[in-house]
């Protein structure tokens, strides 16, 4: 009964006007900031908090939200148009998203993109509403040897899925340890010891993550469609190729194909959203690599395939609110942008934890429930409008205009950082490397993901090493560990088989 009256009271405190509109100024803004490359919604997220301390906490902490929800979808809208993720976790639906929108699909890859981070995003709404509790307790059992067999098996199964030759394959695998590599530069976390700096100074700090991402997904994408241009190969293709507009039918049918995607995804991004530090890069890959597995025509994928846009959509939306399960419930910050909400709580007097969902449950309900308007509301209202823009700007956009400015934009996002010159270079360097990468076709979202979740990898496994006193045999210890070490060398070995069949019989 407690919950049923709290649940009431949260939505009789949070349903007024003015937090309604709290909850879409904040999605607008993340839309525009998300769908920026370069900029990132806990940014955005990060430059409003000051704006917030004097707000009334539940209008604050709801208009942040709103701010985070949004910058997580609006990655996909440039992903999908121009194959320029706005976000590290949009390069998984720029896949199949963006060579849907090079068939004339641009408007149906975009309404898929929403629908399914709608859902997904209230999905785990839901979800953190009635089983918050529940869930960051298995959260809370999983220790470092978990964490970092999760993850190791979340980049096998990448690798495994995102290749159609044993060639790719193994290029994927390269792609993976370049990651890990990239992720290691700079001064050791635990000794404070120079690693493959090269002498350089400027190393010493890494290199930096907003750096990284633009210079692989957006620079380097902006010089391989640059050739493109030059030889007259996309302004052709541009004019050749009719939009075609999605009817009511076809949108249902998208749906219906969907319709077991989502819900796996929505699932997957839940429960790794509550787990601390996974964030809704990994999810939107394992997504696309669960989908891409449990297809019947798997070969589709990567070439437009509606699933391979609505499975990752909903499983990095999925995450949005399950990162706050932790956070409300054992007061552990379960992403950045949940790091930023834990300073938001504090200012208004509120300290997350297991005491908070006694001491403030009608603030934590209403809460939750202005998060559900925010996927409704901010898509139907914020979200749709803009997609049906950035479609008519996609079909009359001249590149030779928009690629200097995009340039523009990553350099400037870059710089804003830590104001150096010398990420800059490094922003070169890396948008070389990624056009080179496309150019001889290694796989450049298994890299990205690989620098990602390295220093995490890096982090647990030297956390479980010290545990054991430096005995690996921690890791097949735990059942879970040791299942998910196994999973991902089998994913491996049984992809590179199936792979060397299907090219022999062919």
């Amino acid at each position: 009964m407690d919950f049923i009256s709290n649940l009431m009271k949260g939505i009789d405190f949070a349903l007024s006007f003015t937090n309604i509109i709290g909850i879409l100024i904040g999605y607008f803004i993340g839309v525009v900031v998300g769908a920026t490359p370069g900029l990132m919604a806990t940014t955005a997220m990060v430059l409003m908090l000051p704006f917030t301390f004097t707000l009334d906490p539940l209008f604050a902490i709801a208009t942040l939200m709103g701010c985070y929800k949004g910058g997580v979808y609006a990655g996909s809208i440039t992903g999908t148009l121009f194959n320029i993720p706005g976000t590290p976790e949009a390069a998984a639906t720029a896949l199949d998203g963006y060579p849907m929108g090079q068939r004339g699909e641009e408007l149906r890859a975009l309404e898929i993109d929403l629908f399914a981070s709608v859902i997904g995003g209230t999905f785990s709404n839901l979800l953190l509403l009635f089983t918050a509790a529940p869930l960051a307790f298995i959260a809370l059992k999983l220790g470092p040897p978990e964490v970092a067999a999760l993850i190791f098996f979340s980049l096998t199964v990448v690798v495994s899925l995102m290749g159609d030759t044993p060639l790719e394959i193994w290029k994927g695998l390269v792609s993976v340890g370049g990651g890990l590599f990239i992720g290691m530069i700079g001064l050791d976390a635990m000794t404070t010891t120079r690693r493959y700096g090269f002498g350089i100074v400027e190393l010493d700090k890494g290199i930096g993550f907003i750096t990284c991402i633009i210079g692989l997904l957006a620079l380097s994408e902006v010089l391989v469609q640059a050739e493109a241009i030059t030889s007259l190969k996309l302004s052709d293709r541009r004019s050749r190729v009719p939009s075609k507009k999605p009817t009511f039918r076809s949108r249902i049918n998208d749906l219906k194909v969907c319709a077991v995607d989502i819900l796996r995804s929505s699932l997957l991004g839940s429960l790794l959203g509550a787990l601390p530090g996974i964030g809704a890069t990994t999810a939107a890959f394992v997504s696309y690599g669960e989908a891409k597995r449990a297809a019947k025509n798997p070969e589709n994928f990567g070439k437009g395939d509606v699933r391979g846009i609505a499975a990752p959509e909903a499983g990095n939306n999925a995450v949005c609110a399950a990162s706050l399960i932790p956070l409300v419930t054992l007061g552990i910050p379960g992403s950045v942008a949940a790091a930023v909400l834990f300073g938001a709580f504090m200012v208004q007097g509120m300290i997350p934890g297991p005491m908070l969902m006694i001491t403030h449950a009608e603030f934590l309900y209403g809460l939750f429930f202005l998060m559900i308007l925010t996927d409704i509301l901010g898509g139907a209202l914020v979200a749709y409008p803009i997609i049906r823009v950035a479609r008519y700007i996609f079909r009359r956009v001249d590149y030779s205009l928009l690629f200097p400015i995009v340039t523009v934009f990553c350099a400037v996002g870059v710089y804003a950082v830590d104001f150096s010159i010398f990420d800059i270079k490094v922003l070169l360097f890396l948008g070389v490397l990624g056009y080179l990468m496309k150019k001889t076709n290694f796989n450049i979202p298994a890299l990205v993901l690989a620098f990602i979740l390295g220093p995490i990898l890096e982090r647990n496994m030297r956390t479980a090493l010290l545990i054991s006193q430096g005995n690996p045999a921690i890791f097949i210890k735990s059942p879970v560990a040791a299942a998910l070490l196994i999973l991902g060398v089998v994913s491996v070995i049984l992809s590179l088989k199936r792979k060397k069949r299907k090219v022999i019989t062919i």
